[in-house]
């Protein structure tokens, strides 16, 4: 399996750097990992979530009401709970590429939430808010409770300072930032077992601490740790060169060149590939 991942990545790497046919190249080489990637995914359909909730000897949810079901009261804001907590948590299992099923994680005990099951514990707003950032900092999913603890209180200080403020240093004045803003792209390159994944961003940040915090926030601790991050736009990058078309890099150019153009203002641009060797 390394073997074939490292195949994709020289090929990648090959049909980026071709001088002529390099968006061909690159067009013909995702087309072919698109097709397996969806070969690989019908042996998966949606109905597995019900099988699952079988399995667990949930109620099946498409079949009729019934009067013997078994029903409680929820609030509206219960109800709000856990529709947040099962987004995120599908989000972070899509985004990791995580084996397991994330209804099953959902339903079953887990080690973060002091063995409690995380649908019954995002109920309240301190479980919801424990799964949030559990999945946004890309914890492992069988973490001790105690050392989850110690992980978000180190980084209660992060969380302290967006709620207090966005990512602006203290006692800078948000105005004044606004006029030193400039153009930081990033590159990220993960490479694992089970998928290759490439992510191009652009954003507007005054220095590059603000960079890579917002990177974090939008990929996760993981992720943002490997994040090649300049000022600037290199049209020449292997990624920019294979995800940015020539219209959207002529914008990044002159914003670049421009900070303070009407283009620069709010631009923040995300381009994301996932290959399954």
């Amino acid at each position: 399996m390394n073997v074939q991942v490292c195949k994709w990545s020289k090929r990648l790497a090959q049909a980026s750097f071709e001088k002529d046919g390099d968006r061909k190249g690159f067009a013909m080489l995702t087309h072919e990992m698109y097709e397996q990637r969806i070969a690989a995914r019908t042996q998966r359909s949606a109905l597995d979530y019900f099988t699952t909730s079988a399995l667990l000897g949930r109620p099946d949810p498409l079949a009729s009401d019934s009067p013997d079901d078994v029903s409680f009261d929820l609030t509206y804001k219960m109800v709000d709970r856990l529709v947040i907590a099962a987004v995120e948590t599908g989000a972070r299992f899509e985004r990791d590429s995580l084996p397991s099923d994330p209804l099953a994680w959902l339903y079953s005990p887990q080690p973060p939430f002091d063995g409690a099951r995380p649908l019954e514990a995002c109920l309240t707003a301190p479980g919801l808010m424990r799964c949030i950032m559990f999945h946004s900092l890309d914890l492992e999913l069988g973490m001790p409770s105690d050392l989850v603890d110690q992980i978000l209180r180190r980084d209660a200080g992060m969380t302290g300072e967006t709620v207090a403020g966005g990512l602006w240093n203290i006692g800078r004045d948000r105005d004044s930032v606004e006029h030193g803003r400039t153009l930081y792209t990033a590159t990220i390159v993960d490479v694992q077992v089970s998928q290759i994944h490439h992510v191009y961003h652009a954003m507007m940040a005054c220095d590059l601490a603000e960079a890579r915090g917002l990177l974090r926030l939008r990929y996760g601790r993981q992720l943002a740790d490997q994040a090649e991050v300049r000022r600037g736009y290199d049209a020449s990058n292997p990624l920019a060169v294979s995800m940015v078309s020539d219209a959207m890099g002529a914008i990044l150019a002159m914003v670049a060149s421009n900070p303070q153009s009407a283009l620069a203002e709010g631009l923040d641009l995300q381009l994301e590939s996932r290959f399954a060797p």
